[in-house]
């Protein structure tokens, strides 16, 4: 009986496992479209370059203002690239994002910066006393700010496990929800 009852097992098995491994059958036609959702914000980076020279009359640092078209949150970030190289084969430019670290036979020269919402500081530092001949001059420096959100501002998906309800949904969204009629 019980060996009836196994190989009847192993049978419905290897049915069910041979029946899955038939060919899949047509794809059927494509449904339709969603409505067109609302248009997202057009935030997108903006980039400014300037000309900026560390010497040991500036003490080694370089304080450039934010162009004022560019209003900075506390969220946002700027990060700050350096041109490296040019290329005149290919007429393309090299850069190189800060900080940049020069190991020299001297110690450690360190181009780095930082920044405020309202300017951008470009600073030499070194493992040792930095000299006239450790400056820089006239390099050209290319800023990015990017807009950003802190997350806890953002929407949190622990807020979705509170909606209940179907206003409470549109009211989370923001959107009047259309229902279709099928």
């Amino acid at each position: 009986m019980k060996k009836t009852l196994a190989f009847k097992f192993i049978l419905l098995l290897t049915v069910f496992a041979l029946a899955s491994c038939s060919e899949r059958g047509p794809i059927g036609p494509e449904g339709p479209r969603g409505p067109q959702g609302p248009a997202g914000p057009e935030i997108l980076p903006i980039t400014f370059e300037f000309n900026a020279s560390m010497t040991a009359n500036n003490g080694f640092e370089h304080f450039q203002g934010i162009p004022s078209q560019i209003d900075v949150f506390d969220s946002d970030v700027i990060l700050v690239f350096v041109l490296e190289d040019y290329i005149p084969e290919d007429d393309l430019d090299v850069w190189r994002k800060l900080p940049v670290i020069e190991f020299n036979n001297r110690g450690t020269l360190l181009f780095d910066y930082d920044f405020t919402l309202i300017d951008i500081r470009l600073f030499l530092d070194a493992s040792y006393n930095l000299g006239i001949s450790d400056g820089l001059q006239d390099v050209l420096i290319r800023a990015v700010h990017i807009p950003s959100d802190f997350l806890a501002k953002a929407r949190s998906t622990d807020t979705l496990k509170d909606i209940e309800t179907y206003n409470e949904l549109e009211s989370f969204l923001g959107i009047s929800i259309k229902k279709l009629d099928l």
